[in-house]
């Protein structure tokens, strides 16, 4: 078993210490990540999933008690470790009372961190062997409260039930335990296979089950033919988004791991009573249906109803931004409305009309040719420059704008064959908005949520479906080739580049960009002074 690990600490010097250690060329153990404190660290841990969260206690903003609180609230399959100094040791045992199960004094070396994460990793393969036995148990248990919720809940799912029917429902339920009063609700349609073998099925109900349990109720399960509907309930709907969001990927991050297949977990429409619960099921399996009668195979695994809408895009603003930056989040279908809208634009702002033109010209060449190389194309088979300036020619009676139009579109034409992820016109404002502040040091998964219009637990399932990689792994990439670029064209110091794309800690950026490109930044440099990359 591979324990994956994540430190947090506000001290650049533990950090670096912790990930310079030897332990991870060990094959039992990865680094996935770091932060500097609870609160940047929090959204990278609902992205990255690690089974171990190493962090200080005392920190700015978000101290380490604050962080453990809200990582098992949300993510209670998670060990933490503690690391404190001999004062600190009230702290330590408040943490325990948390549910943290390991401490370490501080300075601490790399051997005693390794016996922690030996510890746990032990851990949790015999948790694996209790989990397995008690599959075993439970999927021959299908008798008594447990028979009794799901066929009530079937019920209250699948019969339209009035204010009176709803009372009665519950005045039943509650009578077993059973507790369905909330000022939420929302359905989610869960659905998977597993190969044909013994026990598959009834295996991954009791993953479910297991996972509805673990978040301190709230979730209550309804087994269906081939798979299950869970009732989600919440205060309110932000905190009702939240539960459902991170519920489905607690469900397709362990089924999976389990040998799952063809996961789906679609969220359906919030409600506010108990009656309406029959709609918010049926708006899930809508949801569901739509994506069975696709004729090509679906990538995403977990979509919510609000996904599903097509809401059209509203223009940011109408000043001369690039071109590029116009054009490289949208879809081709609201390429009209923007290319006009920047043609107005450079057309007021350009004081003669000849100097629009050649701008345009070249913007038009420039931005075309880049859309199609970054989708992996080349540009000069694929965009044939040769007749988009032969179609200026005067006797052809075609105006640049008109050109530039059929070049641009054939560039997103090719992109969109390449690659059909452009289609989330939320996750494409977040990625406009990524490119846009990828250099700030304070950017987190929940600025880019913000943008996206979208609850930090929804926009990080969504962004990772929908692009393939997760919220930090994209960040990282553009900062990564913002740091090859400045690397390549300028002489500053890898301090100043470190400072420059958003990192504080240079040693951190040294890290990450060895990490994703094989080489140190001077490295990189003294291969790449003499190329064009």
């Amino acid at each position: 078993m591979l324990l994956k690990v994540f430190i947090v600490d506000d001290e650049i010097a533990t950090r670096e210490g912790i990930r310079s250690a030897s332990l991870w060329d060990d094959q039992n153990f990865t680094l996935v990540g770091e932060a500097p404190d609870g609160e940047i660290a929090l959204p990278m841990i609902a992205d990255e999933k690690p089974d171990v969260v190493v962090t200080d206690i005392r920190m700015p903003f978000m101290d380490g008690l604050a962080l453990s609180r809200a990582v098992k609230r949300s993510m209670p399959w998670i060990h933490i470790v503690i690391l404190s100094g001999y004062s600190d040791f009230g702290y330590a045992r408040q943490a325990i009372s948390l549910g943290v199960e390991e401490y370490l004094l501080k300075p601490v070396t790399v051997e005693e961190l390794r016996t922690v994460l030996e510890r746990i990793r032990e851990k949790k393969l015999e948790e694996k062997r209790k989990r397995e036995e008690e599959q075993q148990i439970r999927s021959r248990m299908a008798s008594g409260i447990t028979f009794l919720q799901d066929k009530l809940l079937g019920s209250l799912l699948s019969e339209q039930t009035d204010e009176q029917g709803a009372a009665r429902m519950r005045a039943q339920m509650e009578n077993l335990g059973i507790h369905v009063t909330a000022p939420c609700y929302n359905v989610l349609d869960i659905r998977f296979r597993y190969a044909p073998e013994e026990g598959g099925r009834e295996r991954g109900i009791t993953l479910l089950q297991s996972l509805a349990d673990s978040g301190g109720g709230g979730i209550l399960l309804s087994t269906a033919s081939n798979g299950a509907y869970a009732l989600v309930m919440d205060a309110g709907r932000e905190e009702l988004e939240e539960r459902c969001y991170t519920y489905a990927s607690m469900i397709t991050y362990t089924l999976e791991k389990d040998g799952a297949e063809n996961l789906l977990v679609c969220i359906g429409e919030p409600c506010e009573s108990l009656e309406g619960v029959h709609n918010s099921m049926r708006s899930a399996r809508h949801v569901r249906h739509i994506l069975d009668a696709r004729e090509e195979p679906f990538r995403r695994k977990i979509v919510g109803v609000q996904e599903m809408e097509d809401t059209p895009l509203k223009l940011q603003n109408l000043e001369i931004q690039p071109l590029y930056e116009q054009l490289q989040y949208i879809r081709a279908e609201d390429f009209d409305e923007v290319f006009r809208a920047y043609i107005r634009s450079i057309h007021e702002a350009a004081p003669h009309p000849n100097l629009s033109e050649d701008y345009l010209r070249m913007e038009a060449v420039l931005t075309a040719s880049r859309i199609v190389r970054e989708a992996g194309g080349d540009p000069g088979q694929i965009l044939n420059l040769r007749d988009y300036e032969n179609a200026m020619l005067p006797d052809t009676q075609i105006s640049l704008p008109e050109a530039a139009e059929r070049l641009l579109r054939k560039a997103l034409v090719y992109r969109d064959q390449q690659n059909p992820l452009h289609g989330n016109r939320a996750v494409m404002n977040a990625c406009r908005y990524l490119a846009q502040n990828f250099t700030d040091p304070n950017l987190m998964l929940q600025d880019a949520a913000r943008a996206a219009g979208m609850s930090n637990s929804r926009f990080s399932t969504v962004f990772s479906q929908e692009m393939g990689v997760t919220f930090t792994e994209y960040l990282t990439n553009l900062r990564i080739a913002k740091a090859k670029e400045l690397l390549r064209a300028t002489k500053l110091r890898s301090s100043e580049i470190s400072s420059e794309i958003g990192y504080s800690d240079r040693h951190y950026f040294s890290y990450l960009f060895k990490k994703n490109t094989g080489m140190t930044p001077s490295e990189y440099r003294e291969k790449k002074s003499t190329l064009f990359e």
